[in-house]
Formats: C-alpha cells, structure tokens, sequence
C-alpha cells in the first residue's frame, strides 16, 4: 500500500429467498437462517468460531479487528465463519449473510475475486434473494442491487487539517461517500478516512471496483498535494503540530485511546514530510493496533479498566518513541 491508502475492504450481503430479512424475521425462522447457512458454510469448508465459548479478550480482539460490531455479540442465533486465505463470514448481522475480507496488500480486484468465489459456491447450495428488475434485495434499500460495498481505508491528516468537506460534498454528488473510518463500532482513528458508493445499483460489480480505484487514486494525489502545501506554506503550524505529537507519545503518563490516536496520526506525517527523522519508519496503523484497547488487554491477559490501559498505553508509546528515535 502506499504512504495513503492503507488498505481495502469489501462487504458483500446477501439474503436467503422465501425468508423475512432479520428485523422482521422471527425467532424461529433466525433459527432456521442459521441453521441453514451454516450447514452451507460447512460444506465449502469454512469452520464456525463459537463465539458464546471464546474468552471475552478472544471476542474482544475480534470486535477490534472489524470482524464484527459489538451489538453483534448479543445476537441470540449469530455465526462467525473462517476458513483460511478466505474472506470471512458473518451470519445474521445486518443481513442473512455477509461476506467480508479487509487487506494491507490486496488489491481491490483481487479482494473481489476471493469474495465472489465464497458466494459462488454458496449459490451452487442455497438461493438467495434475487430480482429480475432490482437485483440482489437487501433490507437496506442502498445495499439493493450487487450488495457489494467495496472501501478504501485511507490515512489523510493533510486534507483533514485544511478541511476535507468540500471533498466530500463533491464526492458525495457523484455518489461516493468519504467519511471518518470506524472499526468494530470504534469511534473513528485519527484522519483515517473510508471511501466507498452510497450505492451499487444499475451497473456491474467490476464498473463499481474500477471506479473507486481510479477515485481513491486521485485522492491520494490530492493529499499528497495537500502535504506538500502543508510544508512549503505552514512550515511552523506543521513543525508544531509534528513536535506537540511526539512530546505527548514521549512525555505522557496517561494516555486515551483518542490522544493516541491522533499523536501517532501527526508523527507518522512528520515522518513522511522529513520534520522527524527515525531510526525505523513506523507502519501508522500497525502501531496504531498495538496501542488500542484491545491490543493492551490481550497482550496483558486481563481486562483493564479505563485508567490502567491509559497508564499501560503510555508506558508502551514512551518505549516505542525511545526505540523509533533513539
């Protein structure tokens, strides 16, 4: 990925024929979705992650890795699916059925070949919720037609710090939304956008994948621009904004989630403009992950409360300054 895009997701929905969607199904026939799919899942060699057996660190790194929202969880008749250098699949969540990969290396295109071999094979087993005229129906009107939501998760602290509303808005008339990424229910990463369509209706899936890389693409030629800008005409705001960061990640004994978020945020873009020269360059959301809620938790084998992951965040951010700047 590039010093912008930091990776991509697709979504694909899915609802099983002759079945209410999930806000108006009733118990018994959620019962029977489930029943259903998971019988099919199975048989194209996906296993079921038993989410009322796991640990509650176990469920929590996985609402953190996006897997699913926490709502989710409280779901009486909900599947959790893997198999391996697959997409994932979730059952009984905003739809019937949802299949869903997000990856660091992978294209847009090669996401979508791995997506649509999952649904193919399930189509060869069950039958889904399809019309002639609107295609592919969905509970949510906009997700009606490919149900396809490809995205592109980006890292734009430049736009943001110059205002990216304009953007958004004329993005917005032409049918794609850019707004704060939100993992798992999060609240949204600092200057981590996600670009997607408000819908995917009327065309092809493959029209829909190569217009959002060729958009995504020329965001990042516009941040880009917008960081060159950053330093050529707001040098001290910048060396400011840069250094402030670092002293937070450096000094701090207690640090949120949010604070860390946006430190790292404007260390990372110091780094990428030459205001900060490291030792190692540091991936922004790999660094990000570690020092999350989640991460800590997991790491530590216990749940925290609020004021000892501030306290552990801090320790960890200090030592990671003193080994990326030593």
């Amino acid at each position: 990925m590039s010093k912008v895009i930091i990776g991509n997701q697709i979504k694909l929905y899915r609802n099983l024929d002759s079945h209410n969607f999930n806000i108006k199904a009733s118990e018994e026939e959620l019962k029977e979705i489930y029943e259903t799919l998971q019988g099919a899942l199975t048989k194209i060699g996906y296993k079921e992650v038993n989410l009322d057996e796991i640990s509650s660190l176990e469920r929590l790194k996985l609402v953190e890795e996006g897997k699913f929202s926490s709502s989710f969880l409280n779901r009486k008749y909900k599947g959790f699916f893997e198999k391996e250098n697959m997409p994932d699949v979730v059952v009984n969540t905003l739809e019937h059925l949802e299949i869903k990969e997000f990856s660091r290396e992978k294209s847009l295109k090669e996401i979508f070949e791995n997506v649509y071999k999952v649904e193919d094979e399930l189509e060869d087993i069950v039958h889904f919720s399809f019309d002639s005229k609107f295609g592919y129906l969905n509970s949510r009107v906009l997700n009606t037609g490919t149900g396809l939501r490809p995205q592109v998760i980006m890292h734009l602290p430049a736009l943001n710090y110059f205002g990216i509303e304009e953007i958004s808005k004329g993005l917005m008339r032409l049918g794609y939304i850019l707004t704060p990424y939100r993992s798992g229910g999060s609240k949204n990463s600092a200057s981590v956008f996600s670009l997607f369509f408000e819908s995917t209706f009327g065309d092809e899936e493959k029209f829909y994948i190569d217009k959002l890389e060729i958009i995504a693409n020329e965001i990042v030629g516009i941040e880009l621009e917008n960081r060159k800008k950053f330093y050529l005409d707001n040098i001290i705001q910048l060396e400011d904004l840069v250094n402030r960061s670092l002293g937070t990640l450096r000094d701090a004994r207690i640090l949120s989630e949010d604070e860390m978020e946006e430190a790292i945020s404007n260390v990372k873009l110091g780094i990428d403009l030459s205001i900060l020269k490291p030792n190692r360059n540091i991936d922004f959301y790999d660094e990000v992950m570690k020092l999350k809620n989640g991460h800590l938790q997991l790491q530590r084998g216990a749940i925290l409360d609020i004021k000892s992951r501030d306290i552990l965040r801090a320790n960890k951010s200090r030592a990671l300054v003193k080994e990326v700047f030593k």
